[in-house]
Formats: C-alpha cells, sequence, structure tokens
C-alpha cells in the first residue's frame, strides 16, 4: 500500500486556491453568516448546545467558492486511503473537512495568520468536529436541559482550561483550533495524503479532549447535585442559600446578560446613561470598551454580573432585575459595607479603573473616584436590568 499520494495537494489544492483568488471575500462572508446565525450558541460560556452543522451550511460554502461537491470527491478517490473501508479518520473522506483543511493551508501559506485563524475555527465547527464530537459527549441530561449545572462546572474550572480563560465557546474552540494549526508546519507545507489525514485527526483529538473533560465534570455535578449549591468562594455562604427555583432564576439572568455582553460591541446608550458631569459619555465608552475588548477580563465580567444579580436577590421579595429596584439598590454607594461580596464588586471594579490613564490622574478626589466607579457600575447594571425584561 502506498502512503505516499499527493492526490489532495494536486488534484485539489490548486483548485480551491484558484477559488480563493478568485474570490477573496467569500469564506469571510461564510464564516460571517456562520457567526451571526448561532452568535447565542457561540458566545455561551459553557458547550450547553451541540451547534448544528448542515448539509446546507457546506453547500453554502461550497457555492460561495464556486466549488461542487463532486469534483472533492473525485479528488479523495485518489488517495491511497479511499478504498480502505475502516479507514480512520473516517472523516478524511469528508468533502467539506478536507475543503476547510486547504483553505486554512491558502491562508498559512499567504502568512495571513488572520485568516487563517479564522479558518481553522470555522473547521473545527464544522460537522465531523463539534456538533458530532458534542452529540457522543452528552449523551443524556444534555446541558441545554441544565445549564445551571453546566454554570457550577464552568464556574469552578481553573485557568488552566481554554474554557475558563476564554470565557465562551467561541473562543476556546478558536484558543484549541489556532494551537493546532501552529503545531504542524512541516504538514501543512508538505501536505502528502499522510500528512493531510494527520493533521484532520489531530484537531479532533484536540477538541474531543476538551470535550470529555467538561463533559466529565458535568457529569459529576448533575449526580453529585454538587450545583445546588452557589458557585466558588460563595459554596458555604448562607446568604446565598437560595431556594432552587431562585438560583435557577438567577442563573438563566446572568446567562441571559452574558450572553449579550459577549456577543454585541459595547452599547453606546447605555454609556450615556451612565455618563455624569465627570466622567461623560466617550470616556465611559472608552473605559467599557477596555475592559470588554480584553478577554482575560471576561472571567471577572461574569463574576460581576453574578455578584450583582444573587447580592440583589439575596435582598428582594420579587428577585426581578427587570425592576428599576434592581438598578437602584445595585449603583447606590455602601462605602462602609464589611459584606465580602460588596467588597468584591468593589474590588472587581476599581482593578478595571486602575488600568484607565485619566482614572490614575483624578482619582485623588473622592467624588470623582465615586464617580468612575458608578459609571461602571451603572453600565453592566443596565445590561442585566434591560436583557432580562
Amino acid at each position: 500500500m502506498n502512503k505516499n499520494t499527493r492526490a489532495i495537494l494536486t488534484l485539489l489544492y490548486p483548485k480551491i486556491s484558484k477559488a480563493l483568488d478568485s474570490h477573496p471575500t467569500a469564506f469571510k462572508q461564510v464564516f460571517a453568516k456562520f457567526m451571526n446565525d448561532r452568535h447565542k450558541q457561540l458566545f455561551a460560556t459553557g458547550p450547553l448546545d451541540r451547534i448544528a452543522y448542515g448539509t446546507q451550511d457546506g453547500d453554502m460554502l461550497l457555492n460561495a467558492l464556486h466549488m461542487d461537491r463532486r469534483e472533492i470527491k473525485e479528488a479523495i478517490s485518489e488517495t491511497y486511503y479511499w478504498d480502505i473501508a475502516a479507514f480512520n479518520p473516517r472523516y478524511a473522506k469528508d468533502e467539506i473537512t478536507v475543503l476547510c483543511l486547504c483553505i486554512l493551508r491558502y491562508y498559512l501559506l499567504k502568512k495571513d495568520m488572520k485568516n487563517a485563524e479564522m479558518a481553522a475555527t470555522y473547521m473545527g465547527f464544522t460537522g465531523k468536529y463539534y456538533p458530532s464530537i458534542h452529540y457522543m459527549a452528552f449523551p443524556k441530561a444534555e446541558p441545554s436541559k441544565y445549564e445551571h449545572v453546566m454554570e457550577y462546572v464552568v464556574n469552578n474550572l481553573s485557568n488552566k482550561y481554554d474554557l475558563k480563560r476564554e470565557g465562551n465557546i467561541l473562543g476556546t474552540i478558536r484558543s484549541i483550533a489556532t494551537t493546532w494549526m501552529n503545531a504542524y508546519p512541516k504538514e501543512f507545507k508538505e501536505f502528502d495524503d499522510e500528512d493531510v489525514t494527520y493533521v484532520i485527526q489531530q484537531l479532533h483529538n484536540r477538541i474531543k479532549s476538551f470535550m470529555k473533560n467538561i463533559a466529565g465534570l458535568y457529569y459529576k455535578a448533575y449526580e453529585n447535585k454538587s450545583y445546588i449549591t452557589f458557585d466558588g468562594e460563595l459554596l458555604t455562604d448562607d446568604e446565598f442559600q437560595l431556594a432552587d427555583s431562585d438560583s435557577l432564576r438567577a442563573e438563566r439572568v446572568i446567562e441571559n446578560s452574558m450572553t449579550r455582553i459577549n456577543s454585541m460591541t459595547v452599547d453606546y446608550r447605555f454609556c450615556k446613561m451612565a455618563a455624569d458631569t465627570i466622567v461623560k459619555t466617550e470616556e465611559v465608552k472608552s473605559i467599557i470598551e477596555s475592559i470588554l475588548n480584553d478577554n482575560k477580563n471576561i472571567p471577572d465580567v461574569k463574576e460581576l454580573v453574578r455578584l450583582l444579580v444573587y447580592t440583589y436577590f439575596r435582598e428582594s421579595k420579587t428577585k426581578d432585575v427587570s425592576d428599576i429596584k434592581f438598578i437602584t439598590y445595585s449603583i447606590v454607594p455602601k462605602p462602609n459595607s464589611k459584606d465580602k461580596h460588596i467588597n468584591r464588586i468593589k474590588e472587581i471594579v476599581e482593578s478595571w479603573l486602575e488600568m484607565s490613564p485619566r482614572y490614575q490622574k483624578r482619582k485623588a478626589r473622592l467624588a470623582t473616584k465615586n464617580s468612575y466607579f458608578r459609571t461602571v457600575l451603572m453600565y453592566f447594571t443596565l445590561i442585566i436590568h434591560t436583557t432580562n425584561k
């Protein structure tokens, strides 16, 4: 058996390269539509949904590049592995998988790393990768039906997990896929059919490992009912032992708010509403952008949202964040509070403000310092309030 065939490189790659040269924005448009159609699922903080990738999605990519599924299949049929019935990885025979790999190689050879990262990420979400791996990893008690369990798992992850560092599914798969594509420069350059099958398998292994680890923690939490108590440092704090129904309600509020924060740009209306005579609208916008544009801040953003919601739920009879009382309670000054949760809110916001040179120059005056604190808090309170109406 000759394992040194070069069918993908010689018969298929030149056609795909030509198609990308002729239609330079086609792939980016397909990726943008994929993102827009699934933004809520992609920006979820955990693997809640399967994120389906169907035949129509593959056809959209083919049509954008003016490619035909049959010509890709013809090239694959010339590889050494085509006639091996039980060949592994079997998805090396899949037209869309091979097409995406060729698109990635095109950008890598051009040293266009931005589009290469986009191509690797897109490939990670195609049918043989994320959707099928998710389906196998969660055969029962699907996370989409038990979001609070997944929320508990994610909250208690250490920073060694991509999911914790990146803050959402899109960022996690992008991180995994980018690390993968950078790990095999020789294989992408030489690109014989053995190289093709090898790198295809390696991406699958990496995403499968991620999903397996999260699924293991998810089912452990689900079976042990660990999620009934609140997460992290607050697990043993009786102040946050809400009724189960209220805990579930709070988690939905948090999830909705984080989806809004992760999937949209900074909302100028809220910046305007949060601004005052000391901190103007444009400065509020600049501060919020500096927070949200840095993925390292996402865990702290989520912690802030959670603390705002749970501290209000603890005090409120209605537990309704769409009530104006939520805004009033959240932004009212609490200067001498000994509540560690209130103080943690202050700590998070002040850590962000310390990154602002203008704040550094002006914070000596207490009224100015308090004004900055209130504007940042007001912005996130408004997000929570309006998203959950």
